[in-house]
């Protein structure tokens, strides 16, 4: 099924970047941020978050580089933890259509995770796009190996569909969200769901202030883990 999936996906990426116009600017931009995030699953816990994400754009490929690391304190518990994950992101973009290749490393102690290791490849719509506003769509193929804690590796196929959108309330606030729903193809009634919605507001032209909230639902967690747990982080942002 998987294969099926991933030769469709191929297929249709060659029919989706054949006519392709750059729609941003050429060149380099990112962002650092620093936040605090507070979150609660079977403990509650205090995060630092160090943020650094790099992105690349020339004609109608785009690169993006993803550090995300926190240091965790849990309730009750003297000995810091860490968490974190790293993303490489391309993809080839025509004016609606766009292909996608991800590989992402994760670990997270607090979900019982040593080490897992996603690669993605996929195809993106993106119905409209503005300075004010965005939505897109997006369905990939996962291949996912993840070394859990005291337990044996495993390796899982999933297939990923999400959907983006972005909104300016005014020149100086936004509010952006991402939501992802990927289901196990091999075995019915494992997926996962993960809701992120984000509110920005611009400081100076380089600094801004970001809200996040993110929800994840995993319904078979490792045991002892429950199903569900969210997050709030406050950051401040530097753009370039």
């Amino acid at each position: 099924m998987l294969k099926d999936l991933l030769l469709f996906i191929i297929v249709f990426s060659v029919f989706s970047v054949s006519a392709t116009v750059p729609s941003e600017t050429d060149g380099v931009k990112g962002n650092f941020d620093l936040g605090l995030n507070y979150s609660q699953n079977v403990d509650k816990t205090l995060q630092f978050n160090n943020v650094f994400l790099l992105r690349y754009k020339r004609g109608s490929s785009n690169f993006s580089l993803g550090n995300n690391i926190s240091f965790v304190s849990k309730t009750g518990e003297a000995e810091l933890l860490n968490k974190g994950t790293q993303d490489f992101k391309y993809s080839y973009k025509s004016k609606k259509l766009g292909t996608d290749f991800s590989l992402q490393h994760l670990y997270d102690i607090s979900r019982n995770i040593q080490k897992r290791w996603v690669c993605g490849l996929g195809v993106s719509y993106t119905f409209f796009q503005d300075d004010n506003k965005k939505l897109g769509v997006g369905l990939s193929g996962l291949k996912e190996k993840e070394r859990p804690i005291d337990m044996d590796e495993k390796i899982q196929n999933r297939i990923s569909a999400n959907l983006d959108f972005s909104y300016k309330v005014n020149k100086n606030i936004e509010i952006v969200g991402t939501n992802y729903y990927q289901p196990n193809v091999e075995e019915a009634g494992d997926f996962r769901m993960k809701i992120m919605m984000a509110l920005r507001v611009v400081i100076s032209p380089h600094f801004l202030l970001s809200i996040n909230n993110t929800f994840n639902y995993d319904s078979f967690p490792a045991e002892g883990i429950p199903e569900t747990d969210y997050q709030l982080i406050n950051s401040v942002s530097y753009t370039f």
